[in-house]
């Protein structure tokens, strides 16, 4: 039997992890010198309270070998096999601990994979490869799978305010001021594992009817997440375009928490999908 590892980037919280009979490792998020476990005793809805009124942007904890090596023999141990997906390399040192953590424990049993992505993208992978385990596959195969399928995941996503991906480094400074002021909407994606500006768009809406077009040949018999950074409205809206401009929905909403929302800003909407 295979045993799934994810650690909480993938928006699936301890409730859902039970239920999904997964193992989550939470990240460590500190806010103005408070340290709070994501969530454990920081849930999202506090999160963006505090998001709001911090000093500083909140920073994040990658995972360390120990904490991997930890979670990873418990389950060998026990006679499972174990397949650990990560956070994005791009994103996080956390994917270099698990692959150190690897080395140490050098066992036939054990695989990992970097997602390359985050967020929704991510918890979109960890439904996939679920399917896969109920289906019997073994540990290699799941590997394989895994990996095709990666290359044909998609997140698109509209920033709605553009001053935390500046913060964070993850927008030129310039660039961000100018966003602002024109009130200009960034439409990302994750690509090669990192966050890429797509195109832009002048105001919100405009922004929708963009995402719009880029989405193309969706697999509908694969998963599709709807994300959002503490905004129903604007999630609200998105579906309703999407559903009426290209017949897309779905039950699957997502939150993104506090690891992405630290640079995403509340706001954020956007979907993730597998082409065909």
């Amino acid at each position: 039997m295979i045993k799934l590892i994810v650690d909480s980037t993938s928006e699936i919280d301890v409730e859902e992890a039970k239920k999904l009979d997964i193992d989550l490792i939470p990240m460590k998020v500190m806010i103005d010198d408070n340290e709070y476990i994501a969530g454990i005793n920081l849930d999202n809805l506090q999160f963006y309270e505090l998001l709001k009124k911090c000093k500083n942007l909140p920073t994040t904890t990658q995972i360390n070998q120990t904490k991997y090596i930890e979670h990873i023999t418990k389950y060998l141990d026990e006679g499972f096999e174990v397949f650990v997906m990560c956070l994005s390399s791009g994103l996080s040192g956390s994917f270099n601990s698990l692959r150190l953590a690897k080395e140490e424990i050098n066992s036939d049993k054990l695989e990992i994979y970097d997602t390359k992505s985050a967020t929704f993208g991510y918890k979109a992978l960890v439904y996939e490869a679920l399917k896969l385990i109920k289906k019997g596959v073994s540990l290699q195969e799941l590997k394989n799978e895994m990996e095709t399928l990666k290359s044909k995941l998609k997140l698109i996503a509209i920033i709605d305010n553009v001053k935390y991906l500046i913060k964070g480094g993850r927008l030129s400074l310039v660039a961000g001021i100018a966003a602002t002021a024109l009130n200009i909407k960034p439409i990302v994606e994750i690509k090669d594992g990192k966050v890429a500006v797509l195109t832009k768009a002048i105001g919100f809406n405009s922004g929708l009817k963009n995402l719009c077009n880029l989405i193309k040949n969706i697999d509908s018999e694969k998963t599709i997440f709807f994300g959002h950074s503490n905004d129903e409205e604007k999630l609200n809206k998105m579906s309703e375009i999407l559903k009426s401009k290209l017949n897309i929905t779905t039950e699957n909403i997502s939150d993104i928490g506090s690891v992405i929302g630290t640079h995403a800003g509340p706001g954020c909407v956007g979907l993730s999908y597998f082409e065909k």
